[in-house]
């Protein structure tokens, strides 16, 4: 298949240009497929028109916040590309979100509108916002149904006006806010989500390079991530746009729905966390041989186990992994063409040379084969920094300005890099981040518990999960009053798979708590009844 005409890195200065490079030159190759229903380049990029000139007609500045609650579909594209076409910056919502989780983006970012969908998964939005606007004031919110609703909702007199602007809380973040796409919520060692401010050049970047390593020609991907996760946003997004492709949406994951759109939509690029990939090959319709027309598959997010990995040779597809964070804007490593098991299975890949990134121990000296160090990486891809939280931000750069990963590293004598540990306690989950301090905080407002640590533990099917290790006040409390508690604070994929109960942490001499040890503990001990 011939190359179409695609743009050059630095081409491009925002992300919306991605769409009307491409309508200009590609008008009627086919952008998007839901339901069924196909959109061209063309039809695409006139939706996103009407969106930015509905919103800088109601007066929205560069910089501002516009926050969007929906599942992975049309609207989820056209809204945050018109977003930023108008000049102002995307903020993604979950729709698995809680109450309290939705308040504390809004309150942290200050959007002057929230654009919703009106129903998910039987659940009408309109009573979840009720619910938020109890914990914080609401902006103006504009619900859709369907992308031309979406479209014409903002071509209309009666549509909600923007709120009054939030200015930034600083003129560092003011200063980031010119260069910024969208806001990413993630969080560092405390457990304290933070708004990762990811740029339009960085995330161009980032897609630029995942185009040359794992795009055919006009590629078609799968496109079902959170949409506030940038694994989304830049993996599956921008990687697929900036290749002149089409994006295949799937607003809710299940194994035998992906299998299916893979088959009939003629997937060629299959980008998903492992869970993902466990969940599709250990199917009983699992079809490698109906799978064929796939030229790439890549797991990121997480570790592949063996067996999925094997399975997924049977497609006969080209094998990736790859590693980045969202502050690297999902992009550091990825594995080599042609790669063996041995890589595919115990590595991330190598790092790219045209991204900066180094491995380095305490003194910041680069470690040479063998030793673990640190990840590190500086350059054009890096985030602008932490919404509102400039000692975050100085805390997460070495004093020469490379960001510090949290993640320990070795690179074998192949050139390969195999992660060893976490210096933040992250737990990686199913292609989610979670962040024990979090659940520890929630788990310790519970009446009967004093003391809680969150740990991860190997899954083969989600790479690690949560388990939860407590001291109680109230030794009659059960595990399921608990979990009860933790359900009502945090989206299902951050609760804790077990509980275990001990009587004491165990401390290292210094005095502070022994997470090694707790781990092995939560790994052995009985789960509560």
């Amino acid at each position: 298949m011939t190359r179409p005409d695609l743009p050059a890195f630095g081409e491009l200065d925002r992300i919306d240009q991605v769409l009307s490079w491409h309508a200009d030159r590609n008008p009627d190759a086919d952008c998007l497929s839901f339901e069924g229903a196909r959109s061209t380049y063309r039809q695409v990029d006139a939706l996103v028109d009407r969106v930015a000139r509905g919103l800088a007609r109601r007066g929205l500045r560069p910089g501002d916040r516009v926050a969007v609650l929906s599942p992975p579909r049309p609207e989820y594209l056209i809204l945050m590309m018109g977003i930023t076409r108008a000049g102002g910056v995307y903020v993604g919502l979950n729709p698995r979100y809680t109450p309290s989780e939705i308040a504390h983006v809004l309150t942290r970012v200050g959007p002057r509108l929230v654009v919703s969908i009106s129903e998910f998964d039987g659940r009408a939005s309109a009573t979840l916002f009720s619910q938020v606007s109890g914990l914080v004031r609401l902006p103006a919110l504009l619900y859709f149904s369907s992308a031309s609703q979406c479209a014409e909702a903002f071509d209309s007199p009666g549509s909600p006006q923007l709120a009054p602007p939030c200015p930034a809380p600083d003129d560092r973040t003011a200063a980031a806010l010119e260069r910024t796409a969208s806001i990413v919520f993630t969080s560092g060692t405390t457990g304290q989500p933070k708004a990762a401010m990811l740029t339009h050049r960085g995330l161009l970047r980032a897609a630029w390079v995942q185009n040359e390593r794992l795009n055919p020609p006009s590629p078609r991907y799968l496109s079902n991530l959170p949409i506030n996760h940038v694994g989304e946003v830049m993996n599956l997004t921008l990687s697929c746009l900036i290749g002149a492709g089409s994006l295949v949406f799937q607003p809710r994951f299940s194994a035998a729905q992906a299998l299916a759109l893979l088959r009939d939509e003629q997937v060629t690029c299959w980008i998903q966390v492992p869970a993902m990939f466990h969940d599709c090959v250990n199917r009983p319709d699992y079809a490698p041989a109906s799978l064929s027309h796939l030229h790439s598959v890549c797991a990121g997010g997480g570790a592949l186990g063996a067996r999925t990995l094997a399975r997924l040779r049977e497609t006969g597809a080209r094998l990736f992994v790859e590693y980045g964070q969202t502050e690297t804007s999902s992009s550091a490593t990825y594995s080599d063409d042609g790669a063996d098991d041995s890589v595919l299975l115990e590595s991330i890949g190598r790092f790219d040379d045209r991204l900066e990134f180094r491995i380095v121990d305490d003194d910041l000296q680069a470690c040479a084969i063998g030793p673990v160090g640190e990840i590190q990486g500086r350059g054009e891809l890096l985030f602008a920094g932490y919404f509102g939280d400039a000692q975050a931000t100085s805390e997460a750069f070495t004093p020469d300005g490379w960001l510090k990963t949290g993640d320990l590293a070795l690179r074998r004598a192949d050139g390969n890099i195999v992660l060893m540990g976490r210096c933040k306690e992250m737990i990686k989950s199913g292609g989610y981040n979670v962040y024990p301090r979090e659940l520890e905080t929630a788990l310790e407002s519970h009446p009967a518990v004093s003391q809680a640590v969150v740990v991860g533990l190997p899954d083969e099917r989600l790479g690690e999960s949560v388990h939860a290790v407590v001291v109680l006040r109230d030794a009659a409390c059960r595990a399921e009053s608990i979990a009860l508690h933790c359900r009502q604070t945090l989206a299902g994929y951050k609760l804790p798979k077990s509980y275990r109960c001990i009587d004491a942490f165990p401390l290292l001499p210094n005095g502070k708590l022994d997470r090694v040890r707790t781990r092995q503990l939560a790994g052995s001990l009985a789960a509560m009844d």
